[in-house]
């Protein structure tokens, strides 16, 4: 592995060949942080550099924070994983009054609820902005029946947020100091944006409008009632290092006291449901919280953020008792992380991350995979167009196209594609056709690990 100072080099030439702003790097080994290294500015305007305290936003890898979290309720017998969420909280509802009354605590973890989960409102700040937030359920619908497939859901987790709030009787963001940073002693972290003037924080960069570059964005934080998800929590990479140590240990800390225990860290990195093949970065399954990998053969588990202009990564390899993590406030944050991945990860662990293969000489009849697929945040039109399969797709709630025009797809497999149109972080998601109906169509195609079902 490169020392401390070919680190930080080769980390300041890799956010200026990408577009990031700023970075902050951290690699743990054998229980302790053996490399800690920063380059560029939290803030474009302010020009201030990223610090070793440096504080990002983890986005999504708040979930398995959160899953922890619950995990410990089960450890003490206040929560079953199967016992039905209205348990715990009997006002729940979606639309389905059949899934309000039967989800389980389980299902919420590991994504297989069925309830389409991207519902971003405005439920305002404070304590009550998750209680809000989950009143404003009611009429969310279902993808699938419950446990037949996979699609992320962040409103599962959010609905896990109020879980911790009413069973602890205090707001999740205190639930998440009291139960997490303050026994880990993760002393740059906050749950709540009350406390972000304390720290040296990075702000999320976004596309300028009109011109070519990144700018500051204008709105630091997604929905508050979103918190659970990961809308705000906060903190560096070294402490983001101290919650994959806990679970490199089996839920105990260095110095002896149990977090977790034993059997619930080790059920939180069992799979649950298995993903197609060429799954986004080489996932294979979930488990409650992590999502698995394979590594040439080695196992690994982690999770990826992305909030407004910020995103991290964090991987986990037990059997080297390694852990990254990675926090970058915009730009190309993705091709930075295969970089990080390639030069840094890999020769560290002895494995390389997945790829995917090449496309398959003969493509299959794209006529089969025309169609209208939608789920509550996208629609995503496929058409045949001169013999070549174009994708575009429209964000819901803006009406504004996700790409600036039609991408062509190209197949890996029978049922697996991914796009063609020359843009490098694109080009590299798989889109995966399934549950075909008796005319050979498929009824679902997955991006992103979400599922959207064919309307037309």
């Amino acid at each position: 592995m490169l020392n401390e100072k070919g680190l930080a080099a080769f980390l300041r030439k890799s956010i200026r060949r990408h577009d990031v702003p700023g970075a902050s790097f951290a690699v743990l080994r054998n229980d302790k942080i053996v490399r800690r290294v920063q380059a560029g500015v939290v803030n474009l305007d302010s020009k201030i550099p990223v610090t070793e305290d440096a504080v990002f936003q983890i986005g999504s890898i708040t979930k398995p924070l959160t899953a922890t979290l619950v995990m410990q309720l089960v450890d003490e017998g206040l929560v079953g994983l199967d016992a039905p969420l209205v348990d715990y909280l009997p006002d729940f509802r979606v639309s389905r009054l059949d899934v309000s009354q039967t989800v389980t605590i389980r299902e919420l973890l590991c994504h297989t609820s069925g309830i389409d989960g991207d519902l971003f409102v405005d439920t305002g700040r404070g304590d009550e902005s998750l209680r809000r937030f989950i009143d404003r359920c009611t009429m969310v619908p279902s993808l699938f029946e419950r446990g037949a497939m996979m699609s992320y859901c962040n409103l599962g987790f959010a609905t896990l947020g109020r879980v911790l709030e009413v069973v602890r009787n205090k707001p999740f963001d205190q639930v998440m100091v009291d139960h997490l940073f303050k026994p880990l002693g993760m002393e740059h972290a906050f749950a709540s944006p009350e406390h972000a003037i304390r720290f040296n924080c990075a702000i999320g960069h976004v596309p300028r409008s009109r011109t070519r570059g990144w700018q500051a964005s204008t709105r630091p934080y997604l929905s508050f009632g979103q918190a659970a998800a990961g809308s705000v929590p906060s903190m560096s990479a070294a402490d983001l290092l101290k919650v994959a140590r806990l679970h490199l240990n089996g839920g105990r800390l260095p110095n002896g006291p149990r977090v977790l225990t034993g059997r619930a860290a080790r059920a939180m990195q069992r799979r649950q449901i298995k993903l197609p093949r060429h799954a986004p970065h080489g996932v294979t399954g979930w488990g409650l919280g992590w999502f698995l990998m394979n590594w040439n053969g080695q196992r690994v588990y982690g999770h990826d953020g992305a909030t407004i202009g910020q995103f991290a990564y964090l991987r986990i390899f037990p059997e080297k008792g390694v852990a990254v993590a990675l926090l970058t406030n915009g730009g190309r944050a993705g091709l930075l992380f295969d970089d990080v991945c390639n030069e840094v990860i890999s020769p560290l662990v002895l494995a390389e991350p997945p790829v995917l293969p090449a496309p398959l000489a003969d493509q299959p009849d794209y006529r089969r995979f025309e169609g209208r697929y939608e789920n509550m945040g996208s629609i995503v039109d496929i058409k045949c167009t001169k013999d070549r399969l174009m994708l575009s797709s429209t964000d819901r709630d803006t009406g504004q196209p996700g790409y600036k025009r039609a991408l062509p797809l190209v197949f890996l497999d029978s049922g697996t594609a991914r796009l063609d149109g020359g843009n490098a972080e694109l080009d590299k998601i798989g889109w995966y056709f399934t549950n075909e109906d008796e005319s050979g169509r498929p009824r679902y195609v997955q991006s992103g690990f979400r599922q959207l079902k064919r309307s037309a």
